[in-house]
């Protein structure tokens, strides 16, 4: 049982990897992710002929707007540790008639020289490694003197899930949490910026907001949440299924609620 909270390291390990291209194609559809990613594009400040590097480029979607923003006489890079998400991505720009470029690379080692790429983004990957401060310093590396790097992070420290006994609820919500290898990357997120020797840097938070029950079933994997926290003796059976019935109890009330904070960050190299 593969959970999305730590599979996406380890996608092409996991027994069902095409469920994680399907995840993605599902943020995509909703309009606060669409949000988010529209502005993280905007903060890129990319032109026509500029190089732009997508860190975790997944289904590709996002590279596709990247390589809309420099043009043909532009140069757009989408790495992924995951051979599944690089044929998705390639199948995505075919299809769209786009031709960015892609690669098989890890995120803490680049496969690039220095000051290769007038810009960088990496949208919900960070959370993925285990030292956010090594993968800021490789992707300052790469950038160009006067780029900017544009990363975009949740802090699964904010993750709210109402109904629920208070004690049952933080004892799976810390389980999620820590199942991720960078799990509250969101608050350390400005120290790395810092700490890479970033400046100019923008800090803004967007709060990811639910009251149906079946989405955040979707987007936050809770059938799986639930079933590995039960197995690993975090709750017991009859605890889950306690909160279950309580947790659809309020969502025909129309009163269930759900809610999770990201950061969307942005900076300067000198």
């Amino acid at each position: 049982m593969d959970s999305f909270a730590s599979g996406f390291a380890q996608v092409d390990k996991t027994s069902d990897a095409g469920s994680f291209v399907q995840y993605l194609d599902l943020i995509h559809s909703i309009p606060f992710f669409q949000e988010c990613k529209a502005q993280s594009y905007q903060n890129l400040a990319l032109s026509p002929g500029d190089s732009v590097l997508e860190i975790g480029c997944g289904n590709g979607i996002d590279l596709q707007k990247l390589a809309e923003c420099v043009g043909t006489s532009g140069t757009a890079v989408g790495i992924d540790i995951s051979s599944t998400m690089l044929s998705a991505a390639r199948k995505n720009a075919e299809a769209l008639g786009c031709s960015p470029g892609f690669l098989l690379c890890d995120g803490l080692h680049l496969a690039f020289p220095d000051a290769t790429f007038h810009a960088v983004r990496s949208d919900r990957v960070i959370q993925h490694t285990c030292d956010p401060f090594v993968a800021l310093k490789e992707i300052v590396r790469v950038t160009r003197p006067s780029g900017t790097v544009v990363i975009f992070e949740p802090d699964w420290g904010t993750y709210t899930l109402w109904p629920g006994e208070r004690e049952i609820c933080r004892n799976v919500m810390n389980f999620w949490c820590d199942n991720i290898p960078s799990g509250q990357v969101g608050r350390v997120l400005y120290a790395a910026f810092t700490d890479a020797g970033l400046e100019s840097i923008d800090v803004h938070p967007y709060t990811l907001t639910l009251t149906d029950l079946a989405l955040a079933r979707r987007i936050f994997d809770l059938d799986t949440t639930f079933s590995l926290a039960a197995k690993k003796g975090i709750v017991s059976q009859s605890e889950i299924e306690r909160w279950e019935n309580e947790l659809s109890n309020a969502d025909s009330k129309g009163q269930f609620f759900s809610s999770l904070t990201f950061f969307l960050v942005t900076g300067k190299k000198l």
